[in-house]
């Protein structure tokens, strides 16, 4: 019976943690890959997460900060270069990426005021 009751409890997970990568892949678009898989690619912070790849810091509130299920940080990037942009203008943001979402795991470790 509790063999049973493990078994159950480990598919609902599975089956939980499938549907929000699901929707992660929605939300960050098709052929998207996690930039955040880099160990210390993000830094949690009393102020929020400081992402050193791309020199930037979220703090807490902002909309682009994401909670979701699941133990690693997702980060979603587009080109900073958008088709509006003059030819100078898009070249010259060429190598450069903008956050369009950091999603966060549910549980993360704390972090005191004085780190």
């Amino acid at each position: 019976m509790k063999l049973s009751v493990y078994t159950v409890l480990l598919g609902a997970v599975m089956t939980t943690q499938v549907a929000a990568q699901s929707s992660i892949d929605a939300l960050c678009g098709p052929g998207h890959v996690n930039e955040a898989t880099v160990v210390g690619a993000v830094q949690p912070n009393p102020d929020g997460y400081y992402l050193p790849g791309l020199n930037i810091q979220l703090s807490h509130g902002d909309p682009r900060i994401v909670r979701a299920v699941g133990l690693d940080f997702h980060l979603c990037t587009r080109p900073a270069s958008t088709p509006e942009m003059s030819a100078a203008q898009a070249d010259a943001y060429a190598d450069r990426r903008v956050v369009k979402y950091l999603f966060v795991p549910n549980i993360i470790p704390e972090v005191s005021p004085n780190s």
